[in-house]
């Protein structure tokens, strides 16, 4: 470690006049960086799709990356967090190919190659989550919310895809696009919350699951 430190303070001042050379070193470095943290994060397993779980038992697949602010919550609470966080990921990933690539060239040969990979790997992990918080409104006897959990779900399979840039969009406008997602989510946070208030003053009902999405 020491080793590798002294040769990159080394080439750092030989080169600390080339913009360009600090541009293409230390932006890989970030990636390298930002791509440890989220593999020490997952290192706690989603839940597991075939557990069944009252409502109330917490459901913890990864609380210090997916749940944050909690280190115990429904697998709803958990699912609603991962969506908005896992967005968020992918969409930090994607600006620092926007600052190493510039706008022009993001999606030019293999630009966006870890925003790609970034879209496949949250995409492969989040059904779990889905899965569990809609077993979780299932018992709740809220045929509603395991429906709206669904919509949600494909609202942000489409903003996950939307990441990527459009034929003759400036970068305003794909800036103000990547950013309307977040309105779409608090906007199901808000009727999921409504429909399991609502469930609380039904008859008791067998809600039939949506097939469970597979990674």
């Amino acid at each position: 470690m020491i080793n590798s430190l002294q040769l990159f303070e080394s080439l750092f001042v030989q080169h600390r006049h080339s913009r360009r050379f600090s541009r293409r070193l230390l932006l890989p470095l970030c990636f390298a960086l930002f791509y440890g943290w989220v593999g020490c994060a997952h290192a706690v397993s989603p839940p597991d799709s075939q557990a069944s779980e009252p409502y109330a038992v917490s459901a913890q697949p990864s609380a210090d990356f997916v749940c944050p602010r909690d280190s115990k919550i429904s697998a709803i609470a958990c699912f609603l967090n991962a969506v908005e966080h896992l967005y968020t990921v992918c969409r930090q990933v994607k600006s620092i190919e926007l600052i190493e690539f510039g706008f022009a060239q993001a999606e030019e040969g293999p630009n966006s190659l870890k925003s790609e990979f970034c879209r496949r790997k949250q995409k492969a992990s989040l059904p779990a989550y889905l899965n569990a918080a809609q077993r979780e409104a299932q018992v709740m006897s809220s045929c509603d919310a395991v429906y709206i959990l669904n919509d949600l779900y494909t609202v942000w399979s489409a903003a996950m895809i939307g990441l990527r840039l459009r034929p003759n969009e400036t970068e305003a406008e794909y800036q103000q696009r990547i950013a309307a997602p977040y309105l779409s989510f608090s906007a199901y946070r808000q009727r999921i919350h409504d429909a399991l208030a609502d469930a609380y003053q039904q008859p008791i009902q067998n809600c039939p699951l949506p097939v469970a999405y597979q990674p």
